[in-house]
């Protein structure tokens, strides 16, 4: 399985989103941490989500710092219960190197499989096009998870001067950091994917595969 990482900014949210590869399909899940710097009634309202029923649903979590910043070693614990509770093997853990400074060394020190994922049009265009129509094509499942629906609502594609495109915010109030996530970490599934095929023909094309 592939867990995608994006980080937020103050006012952002931080999402862990992940998918589990399985008969032909991918499952995907998310879950978020809600920094409350400027107020969390006035964060629903800005964002036009409701953090405090997505919490009951077990959708995201609400920072409990009195500076309204988010816990970091809170995420780690998360994802670190996440893994062993379901006993996965994590393929890759994807992420978007803006500030990760912290927790890059923490996931080292426990040997997990971390992969960068550069932001920009270069490295996600192509996923993003595989994405949407793997999405398009029903081979993309997810639970009802109405925070990362409120994201996906939330995206659109922005195309550059060569037809690439890229997710971007239909609003700039808005929040898209699930779905940015699951992009991290579904970009990593799709290049992985294509370097096993490649493997396999290779083999398959060589003199050790014979009847």
């Amino acid at each position: 399985m592939y867990i995608g990482l994006d980080l937020s900014k103050s006012s952002d949210l931080t999402s862990i989103s992940w998918l589990v590869p399985e008969d032909g399909y991918l499952y995907a899940d998310s879950h978020s941490f809600v920094g409350t710097k400027y107020g969390l009634e006035e964060k629903i309202k800005r964002d036009g989500f409701d953090y405090i029923s997505g919490a009951s649903r077990g959708e995201c979590s609400i920072t409990k710092l009195e500076s309204g910043m988010i816990d970091y070693n809170e995420v780690l614990r998360f994802i670190l219960d996440l893994i062993e509770r379901n006993q996965w093997n994590v393929r890759a853990i994807c992420y978007d190197p803006w500030s990760f400074s912290y927790l890059l060394p923490e996931f080292e020190k426990r040997d997990m499989p971390m992969v960068e994922v550069r932001q920009g049009r270069l490295t996600l265009s192509i996923p993003t096009v595989r994405f949407r129509d793997d999405l398009f094509n029903g081979l993309i499942k997810h639970a009802d998870n109405q925070l990362l629906a409120y994201a996906v609502n939330n995206a659109i594609l922005k195309y550059d001067s060569n037809s690439n495109p890229l997710i971007d915010k239909a609003h700039n109030a808005t929040k898209i950091d699930p779905i940015a996530a699951l992009m991290n970490a579904y970009t990593i599934a799709m290049n992985q994917s294509k370097e096993s095929e490649v493997a396999d023909n290779q083999f398959y094309s060589s003199d050790d595969f014979s009847f």
